[in-house]
């Protein structure tokens, strides 16, 4: 083996570390950064990240809408994850921006920050361990922080695959002070259940259809509660880009005032991934 052969796995460690690196500070920018804010909305993680990894992996995602004429707005969705994966162990840093104005006003500006370790302790049998930060201006939201555990075991492995997973989670929120917040309190710190289950199932040899749901309770009142459902369709173009068909509903019991309770998403976009 040459010298600079010898090199080559050191090196590609330094630039995946750097890209690490980079897109931790992006999301940083994109959270603390001084815009109003948004979300009680949970954050579907499954649906980012790619599958079958091996090692170093990063993935994008995104969709651009823009209008001029009777109605004028730009919306542009985008996702950022990086990772890597052991034989056990497997950390993800998410990040992204969901940003949408109409007729030059703002509607929302909802950015995230992300980190996820799992540790496998058999093949059927994994923990998982996580912190969030998020903002939104739709939903008044200035700062969302989540610190989480749990554990997560597979009922069904193959070609189909279904997970269900429960544990518990820290969550503070604290919502924009010079905006219309009703009766709902400028800041809460609770503890929530964090329960998902997760299906995946191949439709044909190049669409796969993802579906996730999160039920999360507050401990202390189960009449507060936030549920998300995802299903989502990635359709293979070549072998690092998908299109991808997104339909979710969000639903949150005790929003602020003048945030609906429900949210319907029907959306569009494409999917990079590399592994």
């Amino acid at each position: 083996m040459s010298c600079s052969d010898s090199r080559r796995p050191v090196l590609r460690f330094r630039l995946s570390g750097l890209l690490f690196g980079a897109l931790l500070l992006v999301g940083l920018a994109l959270v603390v950064s001084p815009a109003p804010a948004k979300s009680q909305s949970i954050l579907n993680v499954e649906r980012l990240q790619p599958r079958d990894v091996q090692s170093w992996h990063w993935g994008v995602e995104g969709a651009l809408s823009v209008s001029q004429g009777n109605s004028d707005y730009v919306d542009l969705l985008g996702g950022f994850v990086v990772g890597h994966r052991w034989s056990r162990d497997w950390i993800r840093l998410f990040t992204g921006l969901d940003y949408r104005t109409e007729d030059g006003d703002l509607v929302d500006s909802n950015r995230y920050l992300h980190l996820r370790y799992n540790r496998w302790l058999s093949e059927r049998w994994q923990t998982f361990h996580f912190a969030q930060l998020q903002a939104s201006h739709a939903e008044l939201l200035q700062r969302r922080t989540l610190l989480g555990s749990g554990v997560r075991r597979r009922l069904v492995d193959g070609a189909t695959t279904l997970d269900v997973g429960t544990g518990a989670m820290f969550e503070s929120e604290d919502l924009d002070p010079d905006r219309e917040v009703g009766d709902h309190p400028v800041e809460a710190r609770t503890w929530r259940m964090a329960n998902l289950i997760v299906l995946t199932q191949p439709l044909t040899e190049s669409v796969r259809l993802i579906g996730v749901a999160y039920v999360q309770p507050d401990f202390a009142d189960f009449g507060d509660l936030r549920t998300l459902v995802d299903a989502s369709l990635r359709i293979s173009l070549t072998e690092n880009v998908d299109l991808t068909v997104q339909n979710e509903w969000r639903h949150d019991s005790r929003p602020p005032e003048g945030v609906e309770e429900d949210d319907f998403v029907l959306s569009t976009g494409f999917a990079v991934s590399f592994r």
